[in-house]
């Protein structure tokens, strides 16, 4: 097990050891497969509150109301102070745009994913506590036309997501909702968590509800015959709920729409906590790879479980001791042999006891890079 080595020192090390030799390839054990993955480096005391990565770098809102960019090994490239209480953050699909949620000024803001630039904000009322926010410009041009995207804000506050359009240089206003506490149903989602875009451009949805412990999926397009009699009901333009591949069941049951601990064709739409494979105990993080895999951090079972975009169960890392209470989970994609992608090579997400940054790395892509030649090999 590496711990406390980043990619730099790896190679250092590595080099230094003599002509040949290279350092041990973690061995995959149990359910892991040979793109298990092993703990890398671990970074503390960072302050870190949520991460995204856009172009291949970290972006990190902290406690301190800074807007860093950083590398892989977590060293600042880039960075903006005086944020209001920031506490969620997100890119846009196009990855130029980084958007953070200032909680202690009720505004979203964007910034540039080269160099941080202010790209406009927008002071957004009757928002309550956003803890995760995503991006997605599916239905955008059919209703909101020369906007640049609909920006996603989990508000748990409310149980509701609420979908913003925004414009260039920071006008935005609301535009509905994706989903909303209420029922037993697909389209329901009761503690919204981590947002993430899959590789179809549907939305996946952390419903962190004990009760539930799922991942919904969405097609975000807002649904204009979703209406009511009362312009003020938040139900107009939700998001609409669909099946990960083929339907199994006549109808779809909820374990067509839904990763986790779902009944089948006979069931109702009541989940609970689980520690088997494929279920869940507070899934509150998600990301997806550069292949369509889906990452979840799920948390209370202190792993992180992994899924084809079909929403086959893939494997899971991690236990109470190496991966507590994970949360913030984000994925780097990494070139390797012959210019291919080595798809999710890092993940990256937070210990949920101690607050340090921890970067896990794949089996394959560790072999790639230990097992390159050196110079004097």
């Amino acid at each position: 097990m590496i711990r406390g080595l980043s990619l730099s020192a790896v190679l250092v090390f590595v080099f230094l050891s003599g002509c040949g030799e290279k350092i041990a390839i973690p061995v995959a054990e149990g359910l892991f497969s040979v793109t298990a993955y092993t703990e890398f480096d671990r970074f503390e005391n960072t302050g870190t509150r949520q991460m995204t990565v856009a172009n291949s770098a970290l972006f990190v809102i902290d406690g301190d109301g800074m807007l860093s960019k950083r590398n892989h090994i977590f060293d600042i490239l880039e960075s903006r102070t005086g944020l209001a209480d920031p506490t969620a953050l997100g890119h846009d699909e196009a990855e130029d745009m980084i958007f953070v949620w200032e909680a202690g000024a009720s505004r979203l803001s964007a910034w540039s994913s080269t160099d941080l630039e202010p790209l406009g904000y927008a002071e957004l009322e009757d928002i309550g506590a956003v803890t995760h926010l995503a991006a997605n410009t599916v239905g955008v041009a059919e209703f909101a036309d020369g906007a640049l995207t609909y920006v996603y804000l989990s508000d748990v506050e409310n149980f509701v997501i609420h979908r913003i359009v925004w414009f260039e240089g920071g006008l935005a206003f609301p535009a509905g909702i994706l989903c909303r506490d209420g029922g037993l149903s697909a389209r329901s989602v009761h503690l919204p968590a981590g947002m993430a875009t899959d590789a179809a451009g549907m939305m996946l949805v952390c419903d962190a509800d004990t009760g539930r412990n799922w991942v919904n999926r969405f097609n975000p397009t807002p649904d204009v015959t979703d209406v009511t009699a009362d312009p003020d009901d938040i139900d107009p333009r939700r998001g609409t709920a669909i099946t990960f591949g083929a339907p199994t069941c006549e109808p779809p049951s909820v374990s067509d729409y839904t990763l986790g601990n779902a009944p089948g064709c006979t069931g109702t739409w009541e989940g609970g906590p689980s520690d088997e494979p494929a279920e869940f105990h507070s899934p509150v993080s998600i990301d997806v790879d550069g292949q369509g895999w889906i990452y979840v951090a799920d948390r209370d079972n202190s792993r992180i479980q992994i899924f084809e975009g079909s929403g086959n169960f893939v494997l899971y890392f991690g236990d109470p001791e190496e991966t507590p209470l994970p949360k913030n989970l984000v994925t780097i994609d990494q070139p390797g042999p012959g210019s291919d992608i080595n798809y999710g090579a890092f993940v990256f997400f937070m210990d949920g006891l101690t607050g340090d940054v921890l970067k896990f790395i794949s089996h394959d892509h560790f072999s790639h890079i230990s097992t390159q030649p050196w110079p004097g090999d």
